[in-house]
């Protein structure tokens, strides 16, 4: 997934020009990004995949403040 649109702190491990896999985008955004970025993040991969990736998040009681905003504010 390409991840230039996003906001650069978000990948600042990662070179620019990454096509990263939409799992490890899901989780940078919704731990580092600005609610600008996860708007962006439900366009571009949709509410159900999001979804499934917070289902499937090991160590996700580590992120619950992230991951509740994203599913009470941003996908409401």
């Amino acid at each position: 997934m390409d991840i230039k649109e996003f906001s650069s702190h978000i990948f600042w491990s990662y070179d620019r020009f990454s096509d990263l896999k939409p799992e490890v985008v899901i989780k940078q955004v919704i731990v580092y990004g600005e609610v600008k970025d996860m708007i962006l993040l439900v366009k571009k991969v949709g509410e159900k995949r999001i979804y499934e990736v917070i289902k499937n998040w090991k160590d996700q009681e580590k992120y619950d403040k992230h991951i509740n905003f994203m599913e009470k504010v941003i996908l409401g």
